[in-house]
């Protein structure tokens, strides 16, 4: 008997040695993943572009909020190059981060590959050639972007927001005009090429580690384009006096004029509550809040405020900011026939204040839930192959039949959106019965059946 114990006893250890070893080398092996980014590199007939650069655009957390600027870690920057089998691998990077990666070749669009992550499989880009080739300098927008010392500024994205053709009008696509993105070299220059009709592009200038820029390009121009440091924006959020850790604070511009208003400059706020926004455009007037999507979950928010920012390189502590539970709407969607709603129906909330939006699946049943809704006004939109919104609805927007506008003012329990048979545009001609097309400024009512 003890000599059975005996062997059961040398298994047993023989076993735990054998995890404990299987552990650790498991272990180094992820240590050591999670360390750095493999990847490839090819052209849309699946064969490998070599040379092509591959750089770190941005990174975020693991888990949680960010609660430093994207492009402030030092793990932005590094890079790598391909081999001529389009292979590339950028090392020593941290293990806490995932990160979006910038490839760039020449003759191809440059494009970004999103929330990699070192811990799971390898990064694949696939380049599309440009799309114009040959074309003359006339057609053609160069630019050199400088930072606030005069110096070059390498792997600034230059994104496309819309194009201007035809004389004054523009529009918010590219509507295959030009290509959507350029990254500056280490010269700090870009070219984007046009098409014939067009006259200028809008453009988002986003360089690491300094504060956005948006602008118009004339077409068969050289544009020398200087760059600031920007503002750092602070403060802290407060719910009863206690910092409100993990809500995600927004600045856009207040102004929405079209190739001038900018928005995404968002951030974490720490386990104290408080908040860093960096490189914040300067002498510029925002707006600052918490996005409904992401405050949701924590059934606060923080109402919109305006904020001024001052001189570039300058600070702005907004202080203490209280936040507030924000507004629930439980709603249902009924249809005059007594269908079903179909499967896979979603519907959409936008803030028209600040031009925020949250969405949802309808559930089977046709109802649906909306939580941290602000006060002030909002339109909801869905749509449903066949029907339209009915004359039921007293927020009916008689402009768009898919939709309705009102003002929150409260929470809302059973608000009925009723839709009918019918085309969405057999009713754009005929009146409201009120007389008024677009009722923004109505209260929210659901419809009554």
């Amino acid at each position: 008997m003890n000599l059975l114990r005996y062997r059961h006893y040398q298994a047993f250890s023989s076993f735990w040695r054998f995890a404990l070893i299987f552990a650790i080398v498991l272990s180094a092996a992820f240590a050591h993943s999670a360390e750095q980014i493999e990847g490839r590199v090819i052209n849309t007939n699946g064969l490998p572009i070599a040379e092509a650069t591959v750089s770190i655009f941005y990174a975020v957390p693991r888990d949680g909020k960010s609660t430093i600027c994207p492009t402030c870690y030092p793990d932005v920057g590094k890079r790598s190059k391909t081999d001529p089998q389009g292979n590339f691998k950028i090392t020593g990077l941290n293990s806490d981060l995932k990160f979006r990666l910038l490839v760039t070749a020449s003759g191809y669009r440059p494009d970004f590959i999103k929330n990699v992550d070192p811990f799971f499989s390898s990064a694949l880009a696939k380049l599309i050639p440009i799309r114009f080739t040959g074309t003359s300098m006339t057609q053609r927008v160069i630019g050199k972007v400088l930072d606030p010392d005069g110096k070059p500024v390498p792997s600034a994205a230059i994104n496309v927001e819309g194009t201007r053709f035809g004389g004054a009008s523009y529009s918010s696509a590219t509507s295959g005009r030009v290509d959507p993105l350029a990254v500056t070299d280490e010269k700090g220059e870009f070219f984007l090429d046009c098409s014939r009709d067009t006259t200028a592009i809008t453009v988002t200038i986003e360089p690491p580690a300094l504060a956005k820029r948006r602008m118009w390009l004339d077409v068969g121009k050289a544009h020398l384009i200087r760059l600031k440091t920007g503002v750092t924006v602070t403060g802290r959020l407060l719910q009863d006096g206690v910092g409100v850790e993990g809500a995600t604070v927004s600045m856009k511009t207040q102004n929405d004029d079209y190739g001038t208003s900018l928005r995404g400059f968002d951030i974490g706020s720490d386990p104290d509550g408080r908040f860093t926004i960096t490189h914040v455009p300067a002498d510029t007037r925002f707006q600052i809040f918490t996005p409904m999507k992401e405050v949701r979950d924590l059934g606060l928010l923080l109402t919109v405020q305006s904020v001024t920012t001052g001189a570039d390189g300058s600070k702005v502590d907004l202080g203490d900011l209280k936040m507030e539970p924000g507004h629930t709407i439980r709603g249902r969607v009924v249809l005059a026939d007594g269908k079903e709603v179909p499967a896979r129906t979603r519907i959409y909330l936008s803030s028209e204040d600040i031009s925020d939006t949250q969405d949802h699946g309808i559930r089977p049943d046709g109802s649906f839930t909306f939580t941290g809704v602000p006060k002030g006004r909002v339109d909801m939109s869905l749509r449903i192959k066949g029907y339209r919104v009915s004359a039921k609805n007293p927020n009916k927007d008689w402009l768009n039949d898919s939709r309705l506008v009102g003002r929150v003012e409260g929470d809302m329990k059973n608000f009925i959106i009723h839709f009918e048979p019918g085309d969405d545009n057999a009713l754009r001609n005929t009146r409201s019965r009120n007389g008024e097309e677009q009722p923004r400024d109505t209260p929210l009512r659901g419809a009554s059946l």
